[in-house]
């Protein structure tokens, strides 16, 4: 991030005009360890950090950003401290007396007449819409039609470790860290983590940047650390982070420090991942060129899995189950449900349910006109699917240009395949 120094010094001056312990100066502070962060100096980053709490020793936001700041210089220890009275506080609501901040003053010792003060509280914010939480289910990935690669890469990556404890020691695998799952939109993401979190399970925690980000100073970060604390009180537990370029961008293209901020406190999440035993995080994007550099890193979403369109197996298994509890005529046979899809390529699942529910639509409309129940016939399938284009185009031509543009990397070697066995770009 490119910021004026004409912008740092000015904040400098309003800081150093403020006493070391006025508490109404926290939040410039913050703001200022913010700016340093997201500028690449540490040093100076965690200086403001740790005066803001000096101010205030359980100022969650200041805690935050005094353990991304930490870790981002190389002082891991430090950070560790700094997290844990940054959960201690946001799950108990006080830090336990054992629990100084780092870096905060001792206390005085109260004079021999003064009553005992009573415990700082966490500073009440607006508590979040609610991201979606549901008990493990019978959802596995044996309910996900085809896609026998990506099962293959998931059960490698993720699954067959976590299955064989004592084959993974013998090999050195560690866990740490999440999975992301990017690709167009509509191919079943989102789906293929809810049956990740039946095979093991898991308590299943989604979250969207609408549950994310919030109207007050502070809240989005808190968001982000009781998401985790949550799925750490429920293990074992799986957290998804929806829209992970939304929730995850770039810092160097944002605007804001909220958003900013919420990268920062995702890093500090992910970099705690060590002590979050039982606790699996998967994320869903559609642009994994915009997500921040810093959560590519190893021990963070260093693990992807590409989720392109559904294979000839997947469409037809999705075509028939879309054809479930519909009047089918008897023209729509083996021959006419494999022409269908082969003329299907490229489409989604959600593409697929739309051309079935356009079918059914033409079926229904014949029916009101005869008064009779007329089914869905092969003319009718074939009829929708020239109205219906696959909605992968275009997100396959965007991916095509950036990746004309984004020289050779191994990343986005499997889209490159797909896209030249397309003609596309």
């Amino acid at each position: 991030m490119t910021v004026d120094r004409s912008v740092f010094q000015a904040l400098e001056t309003a800081a150093a005009n403020m006493a070391p312990t006025d508490p109404t100066g926290v939040p410039l502070r913050v703001h200022l360890a913010g700016l340093y962060l997201s500028a690449g100096d540490a040093a100076l980053a965690l200086q403001h950090a740790t005066a803001a709490l000096a101010a205030s020793p359980h100022d969650t936001t200041a805690l935050s950003v005094a353990a991304a700041s930490a870790s981002a210089a190389g002082n891991e220890q430090l950070a560790e401290g700094y997290r844990a009275v940054h959960a201690a506080l946001l799950s108990g609501g006080t830090a336990p007396a054992e629990a100084k901040t780092p870096g905060s003053p001792e206390p005085a010792a109260p004079a021999p007449t003064a009553s005992p003060a009573p415990a700082p509280v966490l500073d009440p914010v607006v508590p979040p819409a609610g991201w979606d939480s549901s008990d493990p289910n019978l959802v596995t990935l044996a309910d996900v039609a085809g896609m026998t690669d990506v099962k293959q890469r998931l059960h490698r990556s993720l699954l067959g470790p976590m299955q064989n404890p004592q084959l993974r020691e013998a090999f050195g695998k560690q866990l740490r860290g999440g999975l992301m799952l990017w690709g167009p939109p509509g191919t079943g993401k989102t789906f293929i983590a809810r049956a990740l979190s039946g095979e093991l399970g898991a308590k299943f925690f989604s979250a969207t940047p609408a549950d994310i980000y919030g109207s007050y100073f502070g809240q989005s970060e808190q968001n982000i650390a009781r998401l985790f604390i949550e799925a750490r009180q429920e293990t074992p537990g799986v957290v998804f982070l929806d829209e992970l370029d939304a929730i995850g961008g770039r810092r160097s293209r944002r605007n804001t420090d909220q958003a900013r901020a919420v990268v920062n406190q995702l890093l500090v999440e992910l970099d705690g991942m060590e002590s979050n035993d039982g606790v699996y995080v998967l994320a869903a994007t559609n642009a994994p060129w915009d997500v921040d550099e810093a959560l590519r890193r190893p021990g963070r979403f260093d693990r992807t899995v590409l989720v392109l369109p559904p294979d000839a197996p997947a469409r037809e298994a999705l075509l028939r189950l879309q054809f479930e509890g519909r009047p089918i005529a008897p023209d729509v046979d083996q021959a006419a449900v494999d022409s269908l899809v082969r003329g299907t390529e490229m489409f989604s699942g959600a593409d697929l349910v739309r051309l079935v529910e356009a079918a059914t639509e033409r079926a229904l409309e014949r029916s009101m006109q005869v008064g009779l129940v007329s089914p869905v016939t092969d003319a009718d399938l074939r009829a929708a699917l020239r109205d219906t284009p696959p909605s992968t185009r275009a997100w396959l031509s965007t991916a095509a240009t950036y990746l004309a543009h984004a020289g050779a990397g191994e990343d986005f070697d499997e889209l490159r395949g797909y896209l030249r066995t397309h003609k596309i770009g």
